[in-house]
Parts: structure tokens; sequence; C-alpha cells
């Protein structure tokens, strides 16, 4: 309790002091919360319910589904665990810069209605993208009747090299589509006006995207934006109505991880979902919302590394030097660190163990020292996007976001994702004409970010 409380003091303050640094989303702000939000905040509710056991419906292998921390085993993932958050944290109460005037007198402002063009065209790509996957998948009741996750490893099979590349570029596109809802909703934050046909929109629209694919994440990257955006720019009543709905969403994101899976029954497994043995059902909700599974399997590779299985030695990290080779002209091209990991604990799957637990796989012990450093190569970066001018309007925004993604995931992955989103944004030119820099008065039609 004693180091929980350091942690949760450490974090607030880091928050705190790139409030006082930045005034809209840089990659730092990104990573901090991606932090937060995928190892400490699972780690607390674990820290206060004495480790955590996945209830037996989900079906998951007992090789992670349960850290006892009332059992040794688990002190020194723990320390490992705490040690490399504090040093991260430490490193931003540190090294950021204080804050100055220069980040003030030349805002960077957006054109609202080419930041909605941005949202609709990559609206429309992401529309033609399910199409071209239901066709692809056999119709409609094909599509729906299958899993949500099995679509992809058959589609693969079936279409080989030149579906992974379709599918890195889909979710390119809805990076770009989740960066351009995020600056747009920033806006209308600070201006304090809202355009609620357009906001409902993107509601709907990120709503489409969890049922056709099934994942949370772009949607619960667009919720975790609207909260800082509210927290940068103090709208203290849109805070507290967040804390008030905040139970409801956790029921509602904990759910779907269950109802995803066959979109056909989900009215008649509805009834089944609360009958489970769901454990504590509060604890139970707030772990699968934070992705909290991730932060169990990050205890048990730090415990495995190094004794049952040998360290990698950057083998994960060295992937993107080779990921753009197909594979049939590479048989022996490896895996990507999420496929090592399911391969070990969980076959037939793809896991995450946080940002934290590849470092570790790879490098053990030093991780401790590694993640302050990825931090601060991070700050440098998120310094660099604000000092110059933007030539790359949606850069900090997406780059933002990826940092979130990125304490979760798995390097390859982010990075590959980064290379598509440059790709993309220069083959449509999202980004001609989007901001201006504007000493003081700003022009009718634009508002600051």
């Amino acid at each position: 309790m004693i180091i929980l409380g350091m942690l949760l003091w450490s974090f607030w303050r880091a928050m705190l002091r790139l409030r006082s640094r930045y005034a809209a989303f840089v990659p730092i702000l990104g990573w901090l919360v991606g932090l937060g939000f995928f190892i400490l905040a699972p780690l607390t509710v674990m820290v206060l319910n004495g480790g955590y056991e996945m209830p037996s419906f989900y079906d998951v292998s007992d090789s992670y589904a349960r850290v006892d921390l009332s059992n040794l085993k688990y002190f020194t993932p723990f320390l490992v665990i705490s040690l490399s958050l504090l040093l991260a944290f430490g490193t931003i109460i540190l090294f950021a810069p204080e804050p100055g005037n220069d980040k003030r007198r030349a805002e960077v402002v957006f054109d609202q209605s080419k930041l909605k063009r941005v949202v609709l065209v990559t609206a429309g790509l992401a529309l033609l993208d399910y199409l071209a996957k239901i066709w692809m998948q056999g119709g409609f009741a094909a599509f729906f009747l299958s899993h949500w996750y099995n679509r992809q490893g058959d589609l693969v099979a079936r279409l080989g090299d030149s579906y992974v590349f379709y599918s890195w570029l889909s979710q390119a596109n809805q990076i770009v589509f989740t960066a351009g809802a995020v600056l747009y909703t920033h806006c209308e934050l600070k201006r304090r006006r809202i355009d609620w046909r357009f906001s409902m929109l993107i509601l709907l629209l990120f709503l489409l995207q969890t049922v056709m694919t099934g994942n949370r994440i772009f949607f619960a990257l667009y919720l975790l934006s609207f909260g800082i955006s509210c927290w940068l720019l103090r709208r203290k009543k849109l805070i507290a109505l967040l804390l008030t709905i905040a139970p409801a969403l956790v029921l509602v994101f904990s759910a779907w991880a269950y109802f995803r899976a066959n979109l056909a029954d989900i009215g008649e497994n509805i009834p089944g979902y609360f009958d489970n043995d769901l454990g504590n059902p509060t604890v139970t909700s707030l772990m699968n919302a934070l992705e909290g599974g991730d932060t169990m399997l990050l205890f048990h590779v730090i415990n495995d590394y190094g004794s049952k299985y040998e360290f990698m030695y950057g083998a994960s990290y060295a992937r993107v030097l080779v990921f753009w080779i197909p594979r049939r002209f590479y048989q022996d091209k490896a895996a990507g660190f999420s496929s090592q990991l399911a391969a070990i604990y969980e076959p037939g799957t793809s896991l995450a163990a946080t940002q934290l637990g590849e470092l570790y796989a790879n490098f053990g012990l030093f991780s401790v020292l590694l993640l302050p450093v990825i931090t601060m190569l991070i700050l440098s970066l998120s310094e660099k996007l604000t000092s110059e001018p933007n030539n790359h309007a949606l850069l900090p925004a997406v780059t933002f976001l990826l940092s979130i993604w990125f304490a979760r995931s798995s390097f390859d992955d982010n990075f590959i994702t980064f290379v598509f989103v440059m790709l993309l944004l220069w083959v449509l030119r999202l980004e001609q004409g989007l901001c201006s820099r504007i000493p003081t008065t700003l022009a009718p039609h634009f508002e600051s970010a």
C-alpha cells in the first residue's frame, strides 16, 4: 500500500507537470496516460483486492489467469513493475521543461471545416473497408455469425500477405480517423460551442467500428482523449459528468469483451453473462475495462523469462527491420511479440503484456532502467513537435494516440502502424491547409487546439 501510494502520487505530479507545459496533445502525455491506464490502474485494483483470478467462464489458460499478491512468488514482479513506473514518472517530474511563454505566443489553430473533412474521408474509407470484409467473409450472415477474432486469421490464411498489408492500412485509417475526431472534439471543448449533430455522428461511427471489428480500443482511445481534453481545459462540470457515467462505461466495456464473440446471439447471451460466476463483479468489470489481463500476464512474464524461457535480447524490436518482406520470400521471419507470447501462454490467440513486459522478455532486469529511457526519448520528441512549425498537423495527435497504445502493445505493431499512417496522410493529403500558426487573434473559422 505504501508503494502504491508513492506510485499514485508520482503519477499525479507528472500529469500536473505536463499540463503546465503543454496545452494540447503530445506524445509524452499519451505515454503517461497509457502507463496509467494499462499498468498503474490494473495494478491498483489488484493491490486493493489482494490479487485477482479471472473467472472460469472466460476459459483463460491457467498459466496466467491468477495473481495472488499474498504469495511471495509475485513479490519480485511487483517490485520490478513499481520501480520501473516510479523511475518513468520521476523522469517526467525531473526533466520535463518548465512552462514558458514561448508555448503560448503562437498557437496551432485548426480549420474546423477541414477537420470535419478528415473525419468524413476516413469514415468513408472505413465504411468501404467494412463492406469489403463482409464480402470477403461471404456475406452479412457469414460475417456476423463468425467469431470476431477468427475472421482475421481466416482471411490471412486465405489471402496471405496481401491481406496483411490491407489490414495494416485499415488500422492506420482508423488511427487517422480517431486523431481527427479527437482534435475536432478538443476544439469544440475549447470554444465551448458544440455541433451536436456532428458530435453524435462521431459517436455513432465509433459504435459502428466497435460492432464491425469487435475491437474496443479506438473508441476507448477517443474517450480517454476526451477526458484528457476536459482536464487540460479545466472543464470541471464535464469531468464530474464523466465520473458519474464511468461505472456504466466500465460495465459496458467489460460486458462487450464477452458478447463480441457471437453477435448473432447477443440478445440471448445477456442473461447468461450476468448469471455467470464473476467472482467480485466490480473487480472483474474494472479489470476487463482496463485490459487488466495484460498486467497479470506481465507478472508471469517477469517470473518466467530468464528461468523457464530464454531472454529475446532485442529480437522482438529488430523485427521492424524485416516486417516489410513478404513471408513467401522470407519463410523464417519471426512472428510478432504478441504471437510469441500467445504460443507460450494461450496458443491460437495473440496476447499483450504491456511495453514493460516486452522490455523484460528481451532484457530482463535492465528493463527497469529502459522504461525511463523510453520516457526520456518520448519527452524529447514532444519538445521537437511543439517547438517547430507544424508541417504535419495531425502528427502530434497521431503520436499521442499511438503512445497510449504503445504502453500496452508491442513495439513492432506501433511502428508498422505509424509507417502506414504516414503513407496514408501523404497519399490523401489530409493535412494540407489544416492548420496555421496565429500569434494572437484567431480567425473566425479557426479554433485553437
